[in-house]
């Protein structure tokens, strides 16, 4: 199982304090094609983040520090009210990722940012067995911010091998083989891509119609 120690919280939304526990550790095996960890002792990726019983806000750890004073705040609090959170509300992963990542573009994180959030929304659909719409549909938000991040400027020039395979593969999951196709193409247009990742492209290219 994942090593966890315990937490106390306190939320930057409503003020209330409450139990969680932190990862400290994990075991990863191998990657599926989209980077999705295959764990060994337990999916750890939902208790990355903790999720206020009292009003509903989703954050890693430090977003329970940096959103405390945060300008949009009142724009947050109309959000959580919206969604109706009832107290006490279990989520599972992918909603916890799916909440996180909308609670990100109310609060103006990066793009980049949102997009992992959506990415990592689809490994835990995956791993949770949610009917094949949700992580669809959490995957093409990946990609649209995945785009919105390249469009900002927002990836340094070592990330951008990385999120153009990203960008690819998760095309080629939707079926959108075109664009696959030119981001895949990309990797062969930029400098210090890992002959790895371009093994992984190739590998991936040979799957598409």
């Amino acid at each position: 199982m994942p090593e966890f120690t315990d937490k106390e919280l306190k939320c930057p939304v409503c003020a209330h304090k409450f139990a969680t526990r932190l990862v400290i550790g994990f075991n990863i095996g191998e990657k599926e094609s989209d980077f999705c960890p295959r764990y060994l002792d337990g999916n750890p990726l939902p208790n990355f983040l903790h999720v206020c019983p009292e009003c509903g806000f989703v954050g890693f750890e430090a977003d329970y520090r940096d959103f405390a004073d945060h300008r949009n705040l009142d724009r947050l609090k109309s959000l959580l009210q919206g969604l109706h959170w009832q107290k006490g509300q279990q989520l599972g992963g992918a909603e916890r990722y799916r909440r996180a990542a909308l609670i990100g573009t109310y609060v103006g994180k990066r793009s980049a940012e949102v997009a992992d959030l959506f990415l990592q929304a689809t490994w835990c659909s995956r791993m949770e067995g949610e009917p094949d719409d949700e992580e669809r549909n959490a995957r093409r938000k990946a990609v649209k911010y995945f785009e919105l991040g390249l469009a900002a400027e927002e990836f340094s020039p070592d990330d951008l091998p990385v999120v153009h395979y990203l960008i690819g593969e998760l095309c080629r999951r939707l079926g959108d083989t075109a664009k696959a196709e030119r981001n895949f193409a990309r990797l062969d247009e930029l400098e210090k891509v890992e002959p790895w990742l371009k093994e992984w492209r190739d590998k991936q290219r040979s799957l598409m119609p």
